[in-house]
C-alpha cells in the first residue's frame, strides 16, 4: 500500500458510522495536519500505527512502545525547534549563566536579528 493509499484508509476511517472510530482517526488526522503545518510528514510507518489503532488493533501506549522501539537505533537529527545546545526546552531565571550562551548561539545564527538591538 503507497503512502497516499493509508493516508487515504485513515481519512475513510474517520467517515466512519462508529463514533469511537470517528473520533481516534479525526485525532489522528489532526496530529497529521499539525505535522504538515510544521513542514514535516509522518512515516508510512506511523501511518500503519495510527491505522492499527483506529481499527482497535493496538492501544496508544502499544503505538508508543512501537514507535520507541522503531526509531531506537537511529540517530537523533536536529530539529527546526531545537535550541541547538544539547536539549529541549527549558525556563530559565534571568541571572542564569546559560542565558548568556543561548544569546551568543542565536547571535551567530541570526546576525540581523541583533542588529537594532546592538545600535541602542
Amino acid at each position: 500500500m503507497t503512502y497516499e493509499e493509508k493516508y487515504n484508509a485513515l481519512v475513510e476511517l474517520s467517515h466512519s458510522e462508529n463514533t469511537e472510530i470517528k473520533e481516534k482517526a479525526d485525532a489522528w488526522l489532526i496530529s497529521i495536519g499539525l505535522q504538515g503545518a510544521a513542514e514535516m510528514k509522518v512515516s508510512a510507518f506511523l501511518l500503519d500505527l495510527a491505522i492499527r489503532n483506529v481499527k482497535g488493533e493496538i492501544t496508544s501506549n502499544e503505538v508508543s512502545q512501537l514507535l520507541n522501539a522503531h526509531y531506537a537505533n537511529m540517530p537523533k537529527t536536529e530539529t527546526k525547534r531545537s535550541h541547538g545546545l544539547g536539549g529541549d526546552y527549558e525556563i530559565l531565571p534571568p541571572d542564569s549563566p546559560r542565558i548568556k550562551e543561548i544569546e551568543e548561539w542565536s547571535r551567530k545564527l541570526r546576525p540581523g536579528l541583533y542588529t537594532n538591538t546592538d545600535k541602542k
